[in-house]
Formats: C-alpha cells, sequence, structure tokens
C-alpha cells in the first residue's frame, strides 16, 4: 500500500481526511465502544439463548449507527431550513440575488474546499497568461521603438552639450563673419570717398582710427588729423561720421549716439570744427550730423534695403540687388 508523505498531500486532501475522521472514524468507534454495554444490557434482560450475542452486538451498533445519522441529518436539515429562509428574505429585497438548492453539510465542505483549489488554480493561470501577454507587449513594443517600419533607424544621436557648443560656436562665429564684413564694407567705403582729401601713403592711418570708433562707440582719438590735400569743413566730416554710425546703429536704444558721434569728431577733426573767428563749434552744433550746407563736398549718404552698403561704385551693384 503506498502511503502519501506530509509534504505530498494538498490542502484539499488534508481537509477530506479531517472530516473524514471527524464524521466518520471517530462517532465510528464511539458506537462500537458504547455498542458493549448496550449488548450486555440486552443479553441480562432477554432469556438465554434465545439471540446469540454477536447478533445483539450487530444490531446495537446498527441502531448507534442510524441514531448517529439521524441526528446529524436532522441538525444539518434544520440549517438548511434557516438559510433557506435568510435567502428568502435576502431575495426579497434584493430580486437579483441568485437561488441556491439545499447543500448536505459534508457535501457543503468538500465544495468549498474544491472551489478553493479551483479559485487558486483558475488565479495562477490568469496571472501567468496577463504576465505572457504583458511580456509579449512589452516585446513588441520595444522591438518596434528600436526599429520602427515606417520610420529610416537613427544611426547615432550627438550628446547634447556638444549641440550646445555647437549653437555657442555657429552664434559668435556668425556675428565676427558680420561684423568683418561690415568693416571691409565701409574701409571701402571710407577709402574711396576720402580720395579727393587724404594722401594715398595717410590713407591707411586714416582708414584705421575710423575703423576703431565702428568697433568702439566710446572710443576717443588723442590725436587731431591734420593732413589733407583739400580743406575740408564740419559738414563734411560730421556727414562722414553719420554715414558710418548710422550703419552700425545710430540713434535711441541703439549702440551710437549722436554725443558719441560730436565727441569722435571734437577730438579727431578739431582745426575742422571752428567759426570763422577761430571759436570752436559748441557740441550741440556738432551733434546735429545731417545738417547740410552750399559747400558740402561729402553728402549723407542713406543706407539702402540692406541697412549696410554705401552707393559708391563697388557697391552699387550689390545694393540695387
Amino acid at each position: 500500500m503506498k502511503i502519501d508523505s506530509p509534504s505530498s498531500i494538498t490542502p484539499r486532501e488534508a481537509s477530506i481526511r479531517l472530516e473524514w475522521i471527524s464524521t466518520r472514524i471517530l462517532p465510528g468507534v464511539a458506537v462500537l465502544l458504547l455498542s458493549i454495554p448496550l449488548c450486555q444490557w440486552a443479553d441480562s434482560i432477554l432469556p438465554d439463548d434465545i439471540v446469540p450475542v454477536c447478533i445483539i452486538y450487530m444490531m446495537s451498533v446498527t441502531v448507534l449507527w442510524s441514531a448517529y445519522m439521524a441526528m446529524q441529518y436532522a441538525f444539518v436539515g434544520i440549517a438548511q431550513t434557516r438559510k433557506a429562509k435568510n435567502k428568502v428574505s435576502i431575495g426579497k429585497t434584493n430580486p437579483h440575488a441568485e437561488e441556491q438548492t439545499p447543500i448536505l453539510l459534508l457535501e457543503a465542505k468538500s465544495i468549498a474546499a474544491e472551489s478553493n483549489v479551483t479559485e487558486d488554480v483558475c488565479d495562477a493561470e490568469v496571472v501567468d497568461g496577463i504576465a505572457e501577454e504583458v511580456s509579449v507587449t512589452d516585446t513588441k513594443v520595444i522591438s518596434e521603438e528600436a526599429n520602427p517600419s515606417n520610420e529610416p533607424p537613427i544611426v547615432s544621436v550627438a550628446p547634447a552639450s556638444s549641440t550646445y557648443q555647437q549653437g555657442i560656436d555657429d552664434f559668435y562665429q556668425s556675428l565676427a563673419e558680420c561684423q568683418k564684413r561690415k568693416l571691409e564694407t565701409i574701409q571701402e567705403y571710407i577709402c574711396y570717398i576720402m580720395s579727393p582729401f587724404i594722401y594715398e601713403e595717410d590713407m591707411d592711418e586714416f582708414c584705421t582710427d575710423l575703423l576703431r570708433f565702428a568697433m568702439d562707440h566710446n572710443y576717443r582719438p588723442e590725436v587731431e588729423w591734420k593732413r589733407y590735400k583739400t580743406k575740408l569743413s564740419s559738414f563734411d566730416v560730421r556727414h562722414l561720421v553719420w554715414n558710418i554710425a548710422t550703419r552700425l546703429g545710430l540713434g535711441k536704444g541703439k549702440i551710437y549716439s549722436n554725443d558719441d558721434c560730436a565727441c569722435y569728431i571734437e577730438r579727431r577733426f578739431a582745426s575742422l570744427c571752428k567759426l570763422v573767428n577761430g571759436e570752436p563749434l559748441s557740441h550741440n552744433t556738432l551733434r546735429n550730423l545731417t545738417v547740410t550746407s552750399n559747400s558740402d563736398q561729402i553728402h549723407c549718404d542713406y543706407p539702402g534695403k540692406d541697412g549696410l552698403l554705401f552707393h559708391i561704385p563697388s557697391q552699387l551693384s550689390q545694393n540695387q540687388e
């Protein structure tokens, strides 16, 4: 005979065995023991040799066991009747409640054990199924993200820090190129417009000082320029400085102001900014940069749409474009 080890017995089997011990074996042993005195009592009151002792004993066992089973089913019936009454009262308050058939004590215990095991198995199967579906879904999503069918694969992505630094470098490089273009355009204008008034060998020095002012609005020259081929007026130098400053940003809220231009003119062209009696022109007079006269030799050159090019032969074609 094969005997199951305690570790191999399931909770359901243990529950069934305990039920049989409590409802069958123990009551059966009690019935066998109680039948002995009952048999002795019956034998003592009956005449001798009418009924054998073994028959009396078997009858005692049968009577006691039948009484035990009758009592058990009577108690179960009473319990089921009360339960049915409770169900009826609940059904009146809840008409959708499901009807249940009466179940005996032993059947109820076995069904409860089976339902617990079934629920455990179903829960385990449901959890396993959900885990498999989630795993398959995650794998599909990861595979689609790694290589989407409607988009080309990304080979590599530049680090954010390198992209950030590249943006800074490109920005300042663009500013440097723009400033270089402005200075080259201004230098070309100065060489062209001042060629009738400045000697060729002095042109580089003259341009360098004006370009320093074009790079720094706070620049103030320390030396006055005195070498001219042809004499100029204060109107000419004011127009010259205005033509340069307006292309670099002249006016309220911009880099250059009329005061900056007047201060530069006072320092660089001091001998040209005097009255007939030799007194210097006032600062407020020099701030009026666009004032004209009949003797102007350098005129105001208003910038075109690009805001930079001058109206000189080398730049007229570009300005028209």
